[in-house]
């Protein structure tokens, strides 16, 4: 009995422990720092009238005593004991609590009561859970103003700051770009103070196409990433875009079925309207990997009718293509269709392409989702499946059958239920399984559609039976709800054998508890949830109770619609208007609240050109934004309280039950292995790549297998590549691809089927560029406007017809962010034109204008065009004559105009065209028509010392000049610069911190890496400087910020040449280069604090740069930028030891990036510099070195702090070498004639002499030397000679001759100038005075030696005039002057060493091939002439499809017109002297005028494997070709060209190639147009070649015919109207061809005349200039009468030479025979009486 009672004792208190008081702890699993944590704290089980007071809080788990928050206090009692606390955690405090220490980011949430130990008997007052913290906090979001850029083009940026709530923060934010490698390019901490900033960045024009990706976080929070990307490609806006829409979504086969392939091509233009013309269409396969294959014969064209037409494929022939390829139909699901489709338009005959690759083979048309189905069942509750059908568009599908298989088990039996239920409207359907008490698990299958259903399944089980029962949460209706909705649920206790009295819930959102409650328990409890913005876009419900001491627990996750914002923002514009260019737009704006509206407008054309995958911002995605801070995981429930608690994001802790521990911030994601499909392709071309494995070989392969676009063998071009492993695939898939051809080519013409296999057959490679063109502007409206409630813009509209998208978003203080639906509005015009120019023309050049007209109204309309009277242009009938012209309705027609240009300036083109009075439609169009001056531009540069403390300096002469190759009428520039301070010139506003750097000192171009770091260099030295001598408010305000553009721009472009391991290649695709990656780790180590680059990639560099050197301390380089041998001295020896001083020099830089000192890395640094100074020291010592490797040795030596010995050594190896002319001090040789013949022993100059100028080499050398000596000496004697000549060798523009002379020259004298640098002040007055056909122009200067100016005005002034200067003032000054003018011919520049030829064949015909993927040319076809028409061939226009290999765009074929403007260029190099390049040589070709080049061409010659150039750049007519070297034998490249504007009587353009790193050592030449070619035949009609012709000479044929001088018209000429400077009778020797102009070089027989040629005497030579577009024959051995008015130019003797123009009198003599004839007696008398009369009196007036 005693034994019974103890045991209902015990059962008795073990119950009563049970309901134990105790305290409930809840809050997010996860804390975020600077965001305050919601807590829940629920007294249970408390007696009534129990209150219980105490605090929470954060501490680190490893140092208790540390508080990461204040303690938030609370009180609970049994009427009140569940409520929710905030704990704010201040970023400083949690630093304090060292918790950014913790390698695993966890932190202690506790709640500390005495209640916890005097009530419960426990050790401890305290009671906490586990959780993880993380520094993410708020919201960024980031938007650009374009989804896709060319390189090249200005991005600009917003980032909008929002705290927790979706508020605006006003915070410091950290923004980085990120190119498409990868590679930080910018960082930037910025203070947005309106919680929206602004910038932009340029990309580099150089820059590989790719994703780059802007990215911002708030600058105390690591965490708070958020990014957004856009596209980098080269592209053009289209005209049209078209589009393929496939009938079904998807294609269904199944075994033995195949459904209908029907696809739709759509093709409008921007504006909307539908296109004409014809659509080409071609199919294929994709596989899983990408893999493509073309299916053949299924290709078709049709036309397009209202802009569309439908394709349909037949099941029997693609059955029977399929076959072909032993593909099964059974092997098509996971496949899918490549459709591709080209439209060219009809009127234009501009070409655009789409291609749909999304196209899916499926087995059923549907897909299923269970998601949403919990994975618990409730044993006694009915189980809910809930399954979302979607179509293969990812749209619900509604009305769809869906079949449930229920298998329901208990114990080892179990029954089967079967439910089918159709959809609802959002594709859901919702299944009630009634599930018994006794049920453990159920097996369920499901299937959605007829006949070829989606199918799933799913198993779920009971938790084990349990005493405390379960919670069902019953919803009815389970759907989406909106915002202002009420969700009512029902809450359940099931299998509970007790009591108890509430139901506890609370609702958790976006990662917090919003809110607690608590429910009386009735049978059914109800309850009810209000749906606000907070519970936005989604929220979960958990709901428990407590019995028997242990909880009991279920969830529920809601999804809201993401509707509209929480507050309002709509932008509004009248889009039923017609709108049109130029007209003003009312945009209305209305807010909800006070807010600020950012605005943008984008050209929707830009998502048709591969702008769709980046979308604009949207709500969708501020709503997945939002939901990112759900910490839930699944659709709710858990077979135990802490599992739903911790599925639904919570911490749980009631002193015996405890959630774990997160394991990471996200949820754990499902494993799916999905079996990539793929097929069998039996083609040529992949069988041949499929030989080789490796990426290496493969490439090699493609590239030989590509076509070049000149005539090269396989072997011969295999010679070319250079790493052995890619030769040997490169031969075999060069011959392979030439036998395809060749083959092709035997098979003749062919019918349109088989002109695509052939198109198919020679489409080897392809890539993803679809280049298009157009002239639209890409985006307006990038503005922020503070709007209160309605706000109303007026806003012009831009000169485009196209479609609008304007988007906005709102930031308000009370409603948040908010994103509108962008409006959209239509700019067009029912009849309108489209124009093209070329780029630029020349003088007297005839060009073929081709406005298209448009006419889109129901009506045909009689149109007026003509062309605006403009001075400079000669039109017809002199402008303003129409051409009445009809344009039927829908459709569009060309006008021609014939124009020729007579004077060099940017001429402004309008073309009008006007609709009849009954239609009263119009346009018009202003374009610039840039037109150049004949021949070449040439220039000249001058630089003198002003001294006025030199008596013999203090007045200087500046010669007139005298150049016989002048173009006459041409614009003789001449600008002067002069300062008084050397340092601001150079390095100020207008040198080196100029708006473009050192891109704006030389005339040099800016493709090459080493090319891109002249854009930091300079700058760096220019701010040093002007730092340490606080000389910045001496310039412009906007300087330091150009400044710190300048070297950000440098900094991101530079990054595009970085290879993984940190090194550095001359190009994108080139090896690392030593010596080019030792100048970056110089640069960017100096530049580390502007740029905020990237400390470990620096390292990464420099631990690059200690594998180049060698056991015994010299450095090698695997791939030299700069051929070092050509700095003088030993060969071999000299490179080896620059190149080691130059990395040594770089090393030294590095250490500022470097580790601690204790680091391993900084001593294998130190170890490697000390190495190569062994080394160095050595070279130094044998006294074998040449001037520049000595000069960089001592410098290296000194400033590495080398031992004292090897110092010496080196310093008076230097100070041995040294020369000297007068106070100055230099190394290497000067100029001291024009035609740069270098002399080591200049001849003394007068002090008025202009200074000679030094070679790049010697620049290099000098600074080196100075760097050296500022370091041995400081600012002495030596240094002060030293930097005084180096001074005085800039050019004009600021610069040297090149970057690296340039670079290290201003590096030099930046070091100088702060060491020499006073505050005194002196002064500098300089009169400058000319005497010109106007009179003389005098200029007066006052300068000091802190300020610089730069005479903009112009000295123009006659040919041979001088300039005067006077110099008075006590400081020391410098006058440059740059002479600027054209020249015919360029005998005056010297080939002796380089040599350059360029040749223009014209048409080249294209065969079948060539017009398909490569467009080449079949040289083997070409005639020996220039006129190839003998072998031209028929060509489909299927042919024009490039197959994706280059898809450029191109317009459709207009027979002989279209073959007539295509070109071929062949440009060879060579050179014929001793001395090599110092590195690179570039060639400078100017196109014939209206000429562009093909990329695609150009592309060939520099990234295939055998590179037959480094790199190109286009600008303008100019084309740029990089080469490494120049051979000794010639060598040639050929690359196409394409005329868009017909332009005729094509002039001559110029051709220069020079060596980079000295561009005085060059090459210059002409070269016209082909021979026979339409480009130098008339275009003109006849009024407007008249106009043209007006300024040519008019041969006088009046005694030809007989005609007496009965009015003395001769003498009136000479002596009234115009009145003659000179008459001469002469005798034509021959006629040469100059340019744009023909020279005839003539002895005089007869002084009749002269005013300025005293010294014309009979018997000497003149030399009579004509236009080559004039008419004028003058033939060698006759005699002629000239007079006319004297020339501004000389020749070679310095005698005049003349041009024949309107006012010259040019007469053939008559021969004795002639005048012995009875009709011409009286005429020869008369001019016979003429020259004798006007020989000796001359004009009696």
């Amino acid at each position: 009995m005693r034994l019974l009672w103890g045991l209902i004792w015990a059962s008795c208190f073990f119950a009563l422990s049970l309901q134990k008081p105790r305290l409930l702890l809840f809050s997010p699993s996860v804390v975020r720092i600077g965001v305050p944590l919601s807590v829940a704290v629920k007294l249970q089980d408390a007696p009534s009238g129990q209150v219980v007071r105490g605090s929470v809080f954060l501490r680190n788990p490893s140092h208790v005593n540390e508080l990461c928050s204040p303690k938030v206090d609370f009180s609970l009692s049994s009427d009140r004991d569940f409520i929710l606390l905030n704990v704010p955690i201040p970023q400083a405090q949690a630093r304090i609590c060292f918790l950014h220490l913790r390698r695993v980011p966890e932190v202690q949430l506790m709640v500390q009561s005495s209640w916890l130990r005097d009530s419960l008997s426990k050790q401890t007052d305290m009671q906490g859970v586990n959780l993880l913290f993380s520094s993410r906090r708020g919201h960024l979001f980031l938007q650009t103003d374009q989804p896709v850029y060319n390189p090249g083009q200005r991005v600009r940026y917003r980032v909008f700051a929002l705290d927790q709530k979706m508020r605006p923060a006003t915070d410091i934010l950290t923004v980085t770009v990120e190119n498409s490698q990868g590679f930080r390019v910018q960082k930037r901490e910025v203070f947005a103070p309106f919680s929206i900033f602004q910038d932009s960045f340029l990309i580099p024009d150089i820059s590989e196409p790719g994703t780059w990706k802007i990215s911002a976080r708030f600058s105390d929070s690591l965490d708070s990433n958020s990014s957004t990307q856009f596209e980098v490609k080269k592209y053009v806006l289209p005209n049209f875009e078209v589009k393929i829409i496939p009938e079904n979504p998807y294609i269904l086969t199944t075994p033995g079925f195949l459904s209908d392939i029907q696809v739709i091509i759509q093709a409008r233009y921007i504006y909307g309207k539908p296109v004409q013309g014809v659509a080409y269409v071609r199919f294929g396969l994709l596989g899983e990997d990408g893999e493509k294959t073309f299916l053949r014969g299924l290709e078709s064209q049709t036309k397009l009718v209202d802009g569309q037409c439908q394709i349909s494929l037949q099941k029997a022939e693609f059955q029977g293509v399929l076959e072909k390829l032993n593909i099964s139909t059974d092997d098509l699901p996971g496949l899918r269709l490549y459709v591709a489709a080209a439209v060219i338009e009809s009127p234009g005959g501009e070409m655009e392409e789409a291609e749909l690759t999304s196209w899916r083979f499926m087995s059923s048309p549907f897909s299923l989702d269970l998601s949403k189905t919990k994975q618990q069942l409730i044993p006694g509750v009915p189980f809910l499946l809930q399954a979302l059908v979607r179509d293969m568009s990812g749209s619900p599908a509604s009305s769809i059958p869906v079949k449930v298989s229920a298998k329901l088990f208990s114990g080892s039996t179990s029954k089967n239920q079967d439910f089918e239920q159709n959809t609802d409207g959002s594709g859901q359907v919702i299944v009630s399984i009634g599930v018994p008490r006794t049920i453990s698990e159920v097996q369920l299958s499901v299937s959605a559609g007829s006949p070829y259903p989606a199918v799933g399944s799913l198993t779920v089980k009971a938790p084990l039976s349990r005493s405390s029962g379960f919670l069902s949460i019953e919803w009815q209706n389970p759907r989406p709800l909106k915002v202002g909705e009420t969700l009512k649920l029902n809450l359940q206790a099931v299998g509970i054998s007790g009591s108890f009295s509430y139901f506890y819930y609370m609702i958790v959102s976006r990662g917090q508890i919003v809110s607690v409650h608590r429910e009386p328990r009735s049978h059914l409890t109800s309850i009810s949830v209000f749906v606000d913005h907070h519970l936005v876009p989604s929220f979960h419900l958990v709901a428990f109770y407590y019995h028997g001491g242990v909880p009991v627990a279920n969830s529920l996750r809601v999804d809201v619609q993401a509707g509209g914002c929480e507050g309002k923002l709509e932008l509004n514009v009248d889009s039923s208007k017609a709108y049109r260019p130029g007209d003003t737009v009312k945009l209305n704006l209305k807010t909800e609240s006070r807010a600020l509206v950012a605005l943008g407008a984008v050209d929707t054309a830009l998502y048709a050109v591969g702008g769709k995958s980046h979308k604009p911002l949207d709500m969708v995605k501020v709503f997945e934004a939002m939901n990112s801070y759900d910490l839930g995981c699944g659709p709710g429930g858990g077979d135990t309280a802490p599992q739903v608690f911790k599925a639904a994001g919570l911490a749980f802790s009631d002193g015996d039950h405890r959630t774990e521990i997160r394991k990471s911030l996200s949820c754990p994601k499902e494993s799916k292995s999905r079996k990539k499909r793929n097929v069998n392709f039996q083609k040529a071309i992949h069988e041949k790549l499929g030989q080789y494995t490796s990426p290496v070989a493969k490439r090699c392969c493609q590239d030989g297998l590509t076509r070049l676009p000149m005539a090269r063998t396989c072997e011969q071009r295999a010679a070319r590549v250079q790493q052995p492993a890619c030769r040997k695939p490169f031969l075999s898939c060069c011959q392979f691809a030439e036998s395809l051809r060749k083959k092709a080519r035997t098979r003749g013409q062919v019918g349109l089927a088989r002109a695509m296999e052939l198109l198919q057959e020679e489409d080897l490679i392809e890539e993803d560029d679809i280049p298009v063109r157009s002239f639209f502007p890409e985006n307006w409206l990038w503005k922020v406007e503070e709007v209160d409630r309605f706000s109303q813009l007026r806003l012009l509209l831009p000169d485009s017809l196209t479609t609008w998208e304007i988007h906005g978003m709102s930031l308000s203080k009370t409603t948040g962010l908010c994103v509108a639906t962008p409006a959209r509005l239509r700019v067009f015009r029912e009849f309108h034109m489209h124009l093209r120019l070329p780029v630029s023309v020349r003088r007297f050049e005839q060009l073929e204008l081709r406005p298209v007209l448009y006419n889109y109204l129901d009506s045909d309309l009689t149109v007026s065009v003509h062309v605006s009277p403009v001075e400079g242009l000669c039109l017809a009938g002199g402008g303003g004559l129409a051409q009445q012209v009809q344009v039927p309705a829908g459709s569009a027609r060309p006008v021609g105009f014939s124009v020729v240009p007579i004077a060099a300036a940017a001429v402004s083109l309008k073309v009008v065209a006007r609709g009849s009075f009954d239609f009263p439609v119009g346009d018009a169009i202003s374009k610039i028509l840039q037109v150049e001056r004949e021949g070449a531009l040439h220039r000249e540069e001058m630089v003198y010392e002003l001294n006025p403390l030199d008596p013999l300096g203090r007045t200087l002469e500046i010669p007139g000049n005298s150049d016989p190759n002048i173009i006459p009428e041409g614009d003789f520039k001449s600008f002067v610069r002069v300062t008084a301070s050397d340092p601001l010139e150079a390095l100020g506003s207008e040198g080196a911190l100029s708006p473009g750097g050192l891109a704006s000192l030389l005339r040099l171009p800016q493709g090459c890496a080493e090319q891109t770091m002249t854009l930091l260099a300079p700058t760096l030295a220019a701010s040093r400087y002007l730092d340490k001598t606080e000389q910045w408010s001496m310039l412009p305000p906007e300087t330091k910020d150009r400044a710190v553009d300048l070297i950000q721009k440098g900094y991101t472009r530079i990054q595009e040449f970085r290879k993984r391991d940190g090194s550095y290649g001359a190009w994108l695709h080139r090896d690392s280069s030593t010596w080019l990656t030792a100048f970056v780790l110089k640069i960017l180590s100096l530049a580390q604090d502007q740029v905020g680059g990237s400390a470990e990639k620096l390292q990464e560099t420099a631990t690059w740069l200690l594998s180049q050197q060698r056991d015994d301390g010299p450095f090698h380089d695997p791939c030299p930028v700069i051929h070092r041998e050509m700095q003088g001295g030993l060969v071999g020896s000299d490179e080896t030891v620059a190149l080691t001083a130059f990395v040594v020099i770089a090393l030294h830089h590095g250490l500022a990036v470097l580790p601690d000192k204790n680091s391993e890395q900084l001593r294998r640094v130190e170890n490697s510099i000390s190495r190569a100074n062994t080394f160095l020291g050595a070279k130094a010592t044998s006294g074998l070195l040449g001037s520049h490797a000595s000069a960089i040795t001592a410098y290296a030596l000194s400033l590495t702090e080398a031992p004292e010995d090897l110092r010496r050594v080196a310093h008076n190896n230097l100070m041995a070498m040294a020369k000297d002319i007068g106070d100055k001090l230099y190394w290497g040789s000067v100029t001291t004639s024009p035609s740069n013949v270098l002399s080591p022993t200049p001849a003394p100059r007068s002090p008025a002499d202009p200074i000679p100028q030094a070679p790049a080499m010697s620049i290099e050398t000098t600074a080196y030397g100075l760097l050296h000596l500022l370091l041995w000496e400081g600012k002495a004697e030596l240094a002060d000679q030293a930097a005084s000549w180096l001074t005085r060798q800039g050019s004009f523009q600021g610069g040297f001759r090149s970057t690296q002379d340039t670079v290290v020259a201003l590096d030099a004298l930046s070091a100088y100038w702060i060491a020499s640098y006073t505050a005194e002040e002196k002064g500098l007055n300089v009169t400058l005075s000319s005497l010109g056909r106007s009179g003389l122009k005098s200029h007066v200067l006052q300068l000091t030696n802190h300020q610089v100016h730069r005479l903009e005005e112009e000295l123009q002034f006659s040919l041979g005039s001088k300039i005067n200067v006077e110099v008075r003032g006590n400081s020391k000054g410098t006058l440059k002057v740059l002479r600027s003018y054209n020249v015919m011919d360029m005998t005056n520049t010297t080939c002796q060493d380089l040599q350059i030829e360029v040749t223009v064949m014209g048409h080249v015909e294209y065969t079948m091939e060539a017009e398909e993927d490569y467009e080449d040319y079949e040289y083997e076809d070409l005639l020996a002439g220039d006129d190839p028409e003998a072998h031209s061939r028929p060509v489909t226009p299927l042919q024009l499809f490039d197959g994706r290999r280059n898809r450029r765009r191109r317009e459709a074929p207009k027979a002989a017109e279209e073959r007539e403007s295509r070109v071929q260029y062949t440009v060879c190099i060579w050179r014929t002297g001793k001395v090599g390049l110092s590195g690179m040589a570039i060639a400078d070709i100017t196109l014939l005028s209206g000429f562009h080049a093909l990329r695609a061409d150009l592309e060939k010659l520099t990234s295939l494997s055998d590179r037959y150039m480094s790199h190109f750049e286009t600008e303008g007519p100019h084309v740029l070709l990089y080469f490494d070297s120049v051979p000794t034998s010639r060598e040639c490249v050929g690359f196409g060209a394409v005329q868009e504007v017909p332009v005729g009587l094509v002039q001559p353009a110029s051709a220069i190639l020079y060596d980079y790193y000295n561009p005085e050592h060059k090459c210059s030449v002409f070269y016209g147009a082909p021979r026979k070619s339409k480009l130098l035949s008339t275009l003109c009609s006849a009024d407007v070649c008249q106009c043209a012709e007006g300024k040519c000479p008019r041969q006088r044929r009046a005694l030809e015919r007989g005609q007496q001088d009965l009015e003395g018209y001769r003498m009136k000429f000479a002596c009234y109207s115009p009145r003659v400077d000179y008459g001469f009778q002469v005798k034509v020797l021959r006629e040469d061809s100059r340019a744009a102009f023909r020279l005839f070089e003539t002895r005089i027989t007869q002084v009749l005349h002269f005013t300025k040629d005293a010294r014309a005497t009979a018997d000497q030579t003149r030399n009579f200039l004509v236009r080559a577009s004039c008419r004028l024959q003058l033939e060698p051995g006759k005699e002629y009468l000239i007079m006319g008015l004297d020339g501004a130019t000389y020749d070679l003797k310095g005698d005049p030479q003349y041009l024949l123009d309107s006012n010259s009198w040019i007469e053939e003599m008559p021969s004795e025979r002639m005048c012995q004839s009875t009709r011409h007696r009286t005429p020869c008398a008369q001019l016979n009486s003429f020259l004798q009369e006007y020989g000796t009196q001359g004009c009696q007036v």
